[in-house]
């Protein structure tokens, strides 16, 4: 891939290094990262685990690097093999969940964007069970664009959060929840709604789920006891990029019971995936969060003790300091 010269004044020579030759970039006769086995993380250290997320996550977007930018009126080929390469990486049960939409993508009606160059940071990997992991890391996506409706989105470092799960069948692993909080800055103030992917359908007995799970953590939480829904490898993910990615101190709160809705949710074996949006009566590291409805979107793992507890939650809203930061654009 091509290095990023522009940004060469303002990163450091080691971040520069690792953007020009991404340590996951595969050559002939080489094993996948996402091809690891379960038992070869087993045994590795903190710092381990997280390189091999880095080298994980850039395997990733080496793959959707190759999509090809739409040009002109002819828009870009969403059957083609770059495509159908990305959508690959996904699990037959994933939710995505894109900061602009109010209702998640699937992998049937998810469409990859172009994206090109690109730049991972901060990658924090834990394991809630030997087959599923979390991962939380920042990209830079300079030329990111839509595929089906041509808007470039913001260019900024923005954070990710996932949750892949081991496919034995397919000996890989696999995407099964993304909280992807990139969106066009445009649409940051009240433009670029015009265009709407297509909504999927989800059983009612999963929405029951859905509220009764989400009705366990809000008791949890307002009791100041949060910690009891938490699976193993807890993590979860601020749009305005505040985290918490390994156990310690509780640094978000609700303030109230939260009303949700547009609730949608799947379960897929040992996880559960829901999505909603909120107004979120929350505050973080003591500052309030910004007062507007956002979607969240939330991971449960089943535990060995029978019970459905978070391993991830990915929550589109930012501190009410950071919203009156934003800078509008024109479309």
């Amino acid at each position: 891939m091509t290095q990023l010269k522009p940004l060469a004044v303002r990163l450091c020579l080691c971040v520069i290094l690792i953007f020009a030759a991404p340590i996951s970039q595969s050559h002939a006769g080489e094993e996948h990262v996402s091809s690891t086995p379960p038992s070869e993380l087993s045994q590795l250290s903190q710092d381990d685990l997280n390189s091999f997320g880095l080298k994980l996550i850039n395997e990733h977007y080496e793959i959707r690097s190759k999509v090809g930018k739409p040009s002109g009126d002819a828009p870009e080929d969403v059957t083609s093999s770059a495509v159908n390469a990305v959508i690959n990486l996904y699990d037959n049960d994933a939710l995505i969940q894109r900061a602009r939409l109010n209702y998640a993508l699937t992998k049937k009606t998810y469409v990859p964007h172009h994206t090109g160059r690109y730049l991972v940071s901060n990658v924090a990997l834990s394991r809630t069970s030997e087959t599923v992991i979390v991962v939380s890391f920042d990209v830079l996506l300079p030329d990111r664009v839509s595929l089906q409706s041509g808007h470039l989105y913001s260019g900024d470092t923005m954070p990710r959060i996932l949750v892949l799960r081991w496919t034995e069948q397919d000996r890989m692993w696999k995407l099964v929840s993304h909280g992807d909080f990139d969106a066009p800055r445009t649409f940051l103030c009240g433009a670029n709604k015009e265009f709407m992917p297509e909504k999927s359908q989800f059983k009612a007995e999963d929405i029951e789920l859905a509220k009764e799970l989400w009705e366990k953590v809000q008791i949890a939480s307002l009791d100041g006891h949060p910690e009891p829904m938490q699976s193993t490898g807890f993590q979860y993910v601020f749009s305005s990029g505040e985290r918490k990615t390994a156990p310690g101190k509780v640094r978000a709160r609700l303030k109230q019971h939260e009303e949700i809705v547009n609730i949608e949710a799947k379960k897929s074996g040992d996880l559960f995936i829901m999505r909603f949006d909120s107004v979120s009566p929350m505050t973080i590291d003591g500052q309030d969060v910004e007062r507007s409805l956002r979607p969240r979107l939330v991971t449960f793992h089943h535990d060995a003790d029978g019970q459905w507890r978070m391993n991830a939650i990915a929550v589109f809203q930012v501190t009410a300091k950071t919203a009156e930061d934003v800078k509008c654009v024109n479309p």
